[in-house]
């Protein structure tokens, strides 16, 4: 029997495109975030409890009649429960978009080179004063939940605002700072400490986060030891150092380039342990 396509429009087969496009990206997005393990975890959850529902409902002496209300009245919410769950995604999205190339300005990166010399100017200076900084500059995945309980900021990066955030004795001296873009966003972070047994005893609790923030995220973690004033660079869970004055820039920038591996295998489905 051949196959009618008399109602099939072109307008059909642009919604087709539409939708795929659309989801396809949604879901492209999320697995490069955090967001991407929940995501994983809520779709289990549902089809084990539709199955579980629906063999009881068959099964089950009288059916799951209650349940089957319940499910009722709770579907309708679901779209709105799952915007809560996913609300970090969503704003990061959005922003993304808003810095795509079609709406992009201007160079809104942090490796623009007058915010990157800015930050290096500062690390310099930092270093030969033997003050302990930790600075983590954002990039694809988002690092608002290590910074949820911080102290929230949205001010242009300076040298100055930088050098008083870290002066030794100030309230957020021991914190670590996030950088996202143009702008500083978080002060007195604290960030996750990295569990790889074969780091060296000897490293201290700033180059221990910094590790384990890269092992988590593709962020690029800016370190300087309070005791010897080294400098030194994290990215996907390795640690780079000592790294000399007049490397730092271009080794910076080097690494703010260079895709992630931690990014890659998220992309790819795993999670950032994957990455040794």
């Amino acid at each position: 029997m051949p196959l009618d396509l008399s109602g099939f429009h072109f307008t059909d087969a642009f919604e087709v495109l539409l939708l795929t496009s659309a989801i396809y990206g949604i879901l492209r997005f999320i697995r490069s975030t955090r967001g991407v393990g929940v995501l994983r975890g809520l779709f289990t959850f549902t089809i084990i409890a539709l199955v579980s529902v629906a063999l009881l409902d068959r099964f089950a002496p009288g059916g799951v009649a209650v349940i089957k209300f319940i499910l009722e009245k709770v579907t309708p919410y679901f779209a709105l429960i799952v915007v809560i769950i996913f609300q970090e995604e969503i704003r990061q999205g959005i922003s993304r978009f808003g810095q795509s190339g079609l709406l992009r300005f201007g160079n809104n990166t942090a490796e623009s080179p007058t915010e990157l010399n800015k930050i290096v100017t500062t690390a310099k200076r930092l270093a030969n004063l033997r003050t302990g900084a930790l600075l983590a500059f954002e990039r694809n995945i988002s690092l608002k939940p290590f910074s949820d309980g911080a102290v929230s900021l949205d001010l242009p990066i300076s040298p100055i605002l930088l050098e008083t955030i870290f002066f030794d004795g100030g309230p957020l001296h021991d914190g670590g700072v996030v950088v996202k873009g143009k702008r500083i966003t978080a002060a007195s972070c604290v960030f996750p400490l990295t569990n790889n047994p074969s780091i060296a005893r000897r490293l201290g609790t700033r180059h221990r986060a910094a590790i384990g923030l890269s092992e988590r995220t593709d962020a690029v973690v800016l370190i300087i030891s309070e005791e010897s004033g080294e400098i030194g660079i994290a990215a996907d869970g390795v640690l780079h150092k000592p790294i000399g004055h007049d490397q730092l820039e271009r080794r910076l920038s080097e690494l703010l380039k260079t895709e992630s591996k931690v990014a890659e295998a998220i992309q790819a489905g795993g999670s950032p342990e994957d990455v040794k």
